[in-house]
């Protein structure tokens, strides 16, 4: 069996450090501002706070389903508008896409 061809790495260890932090910073500050903002969305359509635990029987089986599928969206969205963010910016200082 042929032994696999390993997967070259672009970019010296410390851009790749560097990146990791800072893909990581813009993720956490992205589920912060997801967090609060699915938080405020429910509380203006609803006017009531959002399902503390959307799979305990006290909630509701459309405030579960909602509350999930909308918070699943938001996560999506926001992960995807944080990378393509960070990687703008690391391009714009850099001269370069991101490490891989």
């Amino acid at each position: 069996m042929a032994a696999k061809k390993k997967k070259r790495r672009s970019g010296s260890t410390e851009d790749r450090l560097m990146w990791m932090v800072i893909a990581a910073g813009s993720a956490m500050v992205a589920a912060i501002v997801i967090d609060r903002g699915m938080t405020a969305g429910w509380r203006a359509v609803t006017s009531e706070d959002p399902p503390a635990n959307p799979a305990s029987p006290d909630t509701g089986w459309g405030d579960a389903l909602l509350w999930t599928a909308g918070s699943a969206l938001a996560v999506g969205l926001g992960q995807v508008l944080a990378r393509r963010g960070a990687a703008a910016g690391w391009e714009h200082y850099k001269g370069k896409l991101p490490p891989v």
